[in-house]
């Protein structure tokens, strides 16, 4: 069977491989992209689109987004173990929106394919070549690259061969999720939820989408062995039972990207390079931004085999890196197990940070603004444990004088 020769050979059919894919076929470049699912295809995912994703989908697409696959909601709740801590009623700038993935997905890689991308669709790798530049498929096939992306999420093929494994089993997350027919939670309306206590250095949280809710809890795998117990245990809370519905699971980066997001001619981009956020839940926008970086710097690169086409992937990189680094400090005000109830405690009569929460998610603010809200956050602390105390005191001496 003959090769088939691309400039650029995209693995992963998801948001970080078509937004790749994308950039490179309206730029003229040939590209191959190659997923073994056939599409649409089931995906776990809140599938939670936030404005920063939606602004990050404009700038990488150049159009408006099909409205008709998106759900939106300003009502948000926030929880700790079930417990309602406070919630805050977004605006224009700060709504969310949401997706299923199977929809999402699709469309994205229609897009990419209308630019002139190849999908070769249902098509599993038999075997990667690196060194060659070949990708045999089990179909018989035989891809010939000069650059590859790796867009094959968290267990990606492309990660395992270069530098043998796919993820750090010791950081890697994990999450459950069911998707609950409307009709099933009618007092439901469009409300979204996320219980900061659901799971270990984790979360819970039900996002309406158009047909259903998708409720779900994740969080450090190694921490959270008993997952399927605390999802049967946050199911309750909404009268629910896990038994009773298709429970899907997958590992999910939460925090631990890659330094070095590929080696020499290979770039990895979206899971692929662990670029999730651990507190947020964020991805499908650092996915996109991701993957159309990547995109970027081999239409830049100088030549077809470029040294320095990871740098200059990377200048765009780092912008992510920085901001995940940033929530993986951030995180440890909020997870540990000794923090969570001061945590609690203060987020509940903490306006200015749920108002900084849905900042972040909408992209108008980033996690360095974050220690100007926590500082403002801290008085507002002080002035209510203070207040606190002072009417404990006053109610202990109102009973001594009773007496």
């Amino acid at each position: 069977m003959s090769v088939e020769k691309y400039e650029v050979a995209v693995v992963g059919g998801g948001p970080a491989g078509s937004a790749a894919a994308y950039t490179l076929a309206a730029a003229g470049r040939s590209v191959c992209l190659i997923d073994k699912s056939e599409f649409p295809r089931e995906k776990l995912c809140g599938g939670l689109i936030t404005l920063r994703s939606k602004k990050t989908f404009e700038a990488i697409f150049g159009t408006p987004w099909d409205s008709n696959i998106f759900n939106s909601s300003r009502e948000i709740y926030f929880f700790a173990d079930g417990k309602e801590l406070a919630s805050q009623r977004a605006d224009e700038d700060t709504q969310l929106f949401f997706t299923m993935r199977l929809d999402f997905d699709a469309y994205l890689l229609e897009l990419a394919r209308r630019a002139g991308a190849t999908l070769k669709l249902g098509h599993a790798i038999s075997k990667l070549e690196i060194e060659s530049g070949t990708i045999a498929l089990q179909s018989g096939e035989e891809i010939a690259f000069n650059f590859l992306i790796g867009a094959d999420g968290v267990n990606s093929f492309v990660a395992k061969t270069l530098f043998g494994a796919s993820f750090n089993p010791s950081k890697i997350g994990f999450g459950l999720e069911v998707e609950v027919p409307r009709d099933l939670l009618p007092q439901q309306s469009e409300r979204v939820e996320i219980d900061f206590g659901a799971a270990r250095w984790g979360y819970g949280w039900v996002f309406p989408k158009q047909r259903s809710f998708t409720i779900g809890v994740g969080g450090i795998h190694r921490l959270n062995l008993d997952l399927r117990d605390r999802l049967d245990r946050y199911l309750r809370h909404k009268g629910l039972a896990s038994k009773d519905f298709k429970v899907k699971g997958q590992y999910i980066p939460f925090g631990d990207f890659r330094k070095a997001p590929g080696a020499k001619n290979v770039l990895l981009c979206g899971d692929a390079a662990g670029t999730a956020d651990p507190i947020t839940g964020e991805g499908i926008a650092y996915a996109m931004q991701s993957g159309a970086a990547a995109g970027l710097a081999i239409r830049n690169a100088r030549s077809d085999i470029d040294g320095d086409v990871l740098s200059l992937y990377f200048q765009d990189y780092k912008s992510i890196a920085s901001s995940l680094r940033q929530a993986n400090f951030w995180r440890w005000f909020i997870f540990p197990t000794i923090l969570q109830r001061p945590f609690a405690w203060a987020f509940s009569d903490a306006s200015t940070l749920q108002q900084g929460y849905l900042k972040i998610l909408a992209g108008t603010l980033d996690y360095n603004a974050l220690y100007g809200l926590f500082t403002t956050q801290v008085r507002k602390a002080i002035k209510k444990l203070a207040a606190t105390v002072f009417r404990k005191i006053k109610e202990l001496f109102n009973r001594q004088t009773n007496i």
